[in-house]
């Protein structure tokens, strides 16, 4: 049932993935969890509310710390793209500087996530997590009507992202992530209406990805400034102003 079984599968590859040294299995391992919290946020009247209420909180836990990983190797890699041929020597040791430091960084976290997931509370929360998707706690509506709650999470999932907000940065970041929401769950669920599931989908990942460079440009921009590298940090402002280029059609797109 929207596809948690096959995330769930997916996740626990990728989480092998990890402490076997998979290449991108720490993003796609996050990007899975996402997808589980997702799915079982916006269809939750499918669901028993206390049981997937400690099953979402469990997997947030882990999506964190993932996280925690993830967003340190980001940043080594911004930074390692970065620079140019003819950037100024005193640029190019600057920006290597935090680089490397970016890295230390990135294999202290990871060496504290590969000691969680050999442990027993992780062992036991996979365990859980097979058990509740091979047979999820459905409540009555999820039984009988499935398609009317998907309809009705999809279109307060669509609510969302429109939702009025402002141009800062934290809000244009609850906008991402309601348009991620709507993706992921869109996409648990293509099975079931087609292509609408499939162009919402589509039109929910564009605005995701433009509002994710930007924050990821900004924030590296704002970073760089507080290590004096000011060159940097212009390179990146604007690479943040042009992520957000088209922008409202791509809102537009988005609807149900």
């Amino acid at each position: 049932m929207f596809s948690l079984v096959a995330v769930s599968a997916e996740l626990a590859e990728q989480l092998v993935a990890i402490e076997s040294g998979g290449e991108d299995a720490v993003h796609q391992a996050r990007t899975r969890v996402r997808r589980l919290r997702s799915v079982l946020s916006v269809y939750r009247k499918a669901f028993d509310a206390e049981e997937t209420g400690r099953l979402r909180a469990r997997l947030k836990a882990l999506g964190t710390r993932l996280g925690e990983v993830r967003d340190r190797e980001v940043r080594a890699g911004a930074l390692d793209g970065l620079l140019r041929a003819d950037d100024d020597p005193a640029l190019i040791d600057g920006v290597e500087t935090l680089a490397a430091q970016a890295r230390a960084d990135h294999e202290r976290e990871l060496s504290t996530l590969l000691e969680h997931l050999r442990g027993r509370s992780h062992r036991r929360l996979l365990a859980d997590l097979q058990a509740f998707v091979a047979d999820p706690p459905l409540t009555s509506n999820g039984r009988k009507h499935p398609r009317k709650i998907t309809r009705h999470g999809l279109a307060k999932a669509v609510q969302r992202v429109h939702a009025a907000r402002g141009d800062t940065l934290d809000e244009r970041h609850a906008t991402r992530k309601a348009a991620r929401r709507l993706r992921y769950t869109a996409e648990a669920v293509t099975d079931d209406l087609g292509r609408d599931a499939v162009r919402l989908a589509s039109a929910a990942e564009a605005v995701q990805d433009a509002l994710g460079a930007h924050r990821d440009d900004t924030l590296l921009a704002a970073f760089l400034r507080e290590h004096g590298l000011d060159a940097a940090a212009v390179r990146c402002e604007r690479r943040a102003r042009e992520a957000l280029d088209g922008l409202d059609d791509k809102l537009a797109a988005i609807d149900l």
